[in-house]
């Protein structure tokens, strides 16, 4: 049996890495008694509920709810409240090593990429792209199934979806890595970024306009870091729009394929997972992905 996987009665640990929670305290309370109801037991951070400035406590306050969390051994996986601005302040306070022999699964998106990616880089094989807790409180009972699927058969809740948007079309297999683009690209310059050679990368913003879509996008592309993906999935792209200068609205299909003109691996858009979306599906990194445009079929399994 893999040893990520997860039964009723088992703990679930719930941490703040980034914003603080005080005026989204009733959707996250309504998002962990989802996974109550759903048979798991939940364990709060100890600084979960502080308060300081725009963060859910001091750097050390929230790498100590980390840190505490990993090495609780009725702890089986964790859960971050929400996402924010401020977990770049942990990258290098976090002890690697006690997230190595305590390895489980930890699960977050948006502001949390930047753990998500720095975990997989020290510590392989751990780490979920899925809903915050905050997103657990909305989203639909079809992606929260999923979400159980992945606690309970770790690495093996497949998703299967015609419905996706063709950009360049192409076949091809991979594991997956990515998530929010802005939080990937700030570690472009440092060491926490993992290998993408050969992965299929997938990611989704919130709140830019096309021209900063397209810069962050050169950005990605000038640092080389992606030159030997195999394929590329955008999720949803909330309000990303410029409602100052509308004419600039350029079509996110005509900025990647301009950006990633050089290149021929196939591009298409799967709006289930990203900010604001009611069915947001969670998959681990090196999941196995398949996209298969001809037949507009993409398989996580």
């Amino acid at each position: 049996m893999n040893k990520f996987v997860l039964k009723k009665g088992d703990t679930i640990g719930v941490v703040a890495p980034s914003r603080p929670l005080w005026n989204i305290q009733k959707e996250v309370g309504l998002g962990l008694e989802r996974l109550e109801k759903s048979g798991f037991v939940i364990k709060r951070g100890k600084y979960l509920d502080k308060h300081f400035y725009y963060s859910a406590g001091s750097k050390g306050e929230r790498v100590e709810d980390l840190h505490s969390m990993f090495v609780d051994s009725e702890v089986k996986a964790i859960i971050c409240a929400t996402g924010g601005s401020s977990s770049i302040d942990l990258m290098r306070h976090i002890d690697f090593n006690i997230i190595k022999n305590n390895p489980k699964i930890f699960i977050g998106y948006s502001d949390i990429t930047m753990l998500l990616l720095a975990i997989e880089r020290n510590v392989p094989g751990i780490a979920v792209h899925g809903p915050n807790a905050y997103e657990l409180s909305y989203i639909s009972e079809s992606s929260f199934n999923q979400f159980l699927g992945v606690l309970k058969n770790f690495q093996e809740a497949n998703i299967f979806s015609e419905d996706l948007k063709v950009i360049r079309h192409g076949k091809v297999s991979g594991k997956i890595l990515g998530g929010n683009i802005t939080l990937l690209n700030a570690l472009l310059a440092n060491e926490f970024l993992p290998n993408f050679d050969d992965k299929i990368l997938f990611w989704e913003e919130i709140g830019e306009a096309p021209a900063m879509l397209s810069f962050k996008l050169r950005e990605l592309e000038l640092s080389g870091k992606i030159k030997n993906i195999k394929g590329m999935i955008i999720g949803f792209l909330s309000d990303c729009v410029d409602k100052k200068y509308p004419q600039d609205n350029r079509k996110i299909e005509d900025i990647v394929l301009d950006v990633f003109s050089d290149y021929d691996f196939p591009i298409v858009q799967w709006n289930y997972f990203g900010h604001d979306v009611p069915d947001f599906y969670s998959f681990p990194y090196r999941m196995t992905c398949e996209i298969d445009t001809k037949k507009k079929k993409l398989a996580l399994r």
